[in-house]
């Protein structure tokens, strides 16, 4: 069985013509993490995607994995499906079993192109862009699979042009960034694997502050009250820090890597020489293209995913 995609829906499905009881073992990460059962003639129809997803635990550190399709790198689950049919509906008379295995990944299915279960290529790139953008001298990192394990390809730092990747053709292109530092955005793409992307432009930094406050009656006996203490007390302040980021001038192949990053859950951003987990609050983007705009460029609004004061509790 493929790797599969659980942001979108996946439907493991069971037919036999003697079959009355349907059940299903699913395995995540060795350990039997649910059994499911249906009492149905011929066939039955288990959606899975929302029960493996717990499971998918995706953590950047600022290095890119190996392998995304190991589970011990968070990435993606290792899955097994045992299912069972028996020939009645109390489901002691079993008469067929089998066992599929496969990863899960954190990706999804665009909804034109496919009407239920998502599958990563077996063989291809897994970007939905073949246009790479990043800084001179700069070294980057993209995922294609090979026979249906998910592989890291290097770019070096000299690297420009055509190269090839999985089999399918790569451009890479260089931005010169002599003004402006650039920023590096990492991200969980449609196929469920971290992507790079780069932010050539000018950046700003800002904090957002907000807090409760009540009305304190601090009096003492015989009505005495001290004029430097505060009447109007604050609680609960919270801050974070936000940032309007750049992509510079590009070209339009940057549009389907923009809608990627406003429909990720999972996005960080190095920056002042940290990786931060951000969160893009920008929610609507009109995309250009070199016919009608001459020039592509992208301009976002992302947040800090926690607060500056350290609330963990």
């Amino acid at each position: 069985m493929a790797n599969i995609g659980v942001r979108s829906p996946y439907f493991y499905s069971l037919s036999n013509a003697s079959g009355e009881n349907f059940k299903i073992e699913i395995t995540i990460n060795s350990t039997l993490r649910y059994t499911l059962a249906k009492v149905t003639p011929d066939e039955a129809h288990f959606e899975v995607s929302e029960l493996i997803r717990d499971y998918i635990n995706i953590e950047y550190n600022g290095t890119m994995p190996t392998s995304p399709g190991n589970s011990s790198s968070g990435w993606s689950a290792d899955v097994s499906i045992t299912n069972y049919v028996y020939s009645d509906t109390a489901g002691t008379t079993q008469i067929a079993t089998s066992t599929d295995t496969f990863d899960a990944f954190d990706g999804y299915a665009l909804f034109e192109d496919q009407d239920k279960d998502f599958t990563l290529p077996t063989n291809g790139l897994l970007l939905t862009s073949t246009v790479v953008w990043l800084p001179d001298n700069t070294a980057g990192v993209i995922y294609y699979t090979a026979s249906g394990v998910v592989t890291k390809y290097n770019i070096s730092t000299s690297a420009e042009g055509d190269v090839t990747v999985g089999g399918v053709t790569v451009t890479i292109r260089r931005f010169d960034c002599t003004k402006y530092d650039p920023v590096k955005v990492v991200f969980v793409n449609r196929f469920g694997v971290p992507q790079e992307l780069w932010f050539f432009g000018r950046t700003t930094e800002s904090s957002r502050f907000q807090s409760d406050q009540y009305k304190s009656a601090d009096i003492t006996g015989g009505g005495v009250y001290s004029k430097y203490k505060h009447q109007y007390k604050k609680f609960d302040t919270k801050g974070q820090k936000g940032y309007v980021i750049n992509t510079g001038f590009v070209s339009e192949d940057y549009n389907d890597s923009i809608d990627e990053l406003l429909m990720s859950e999972q996005v960080w951003m190095h920056i002042d020489g940290t990786v931060r987990p951000i969160n893009v609050t920008t929610s609507d983007v009109n995309y250009r293209t070199s016919l009608n705009d001459k020039m592509v460029q992208y301009t976002l609004e992302v947040q800090q995913a926690n607060d500056l004061i350290s609330t963990m509790r």
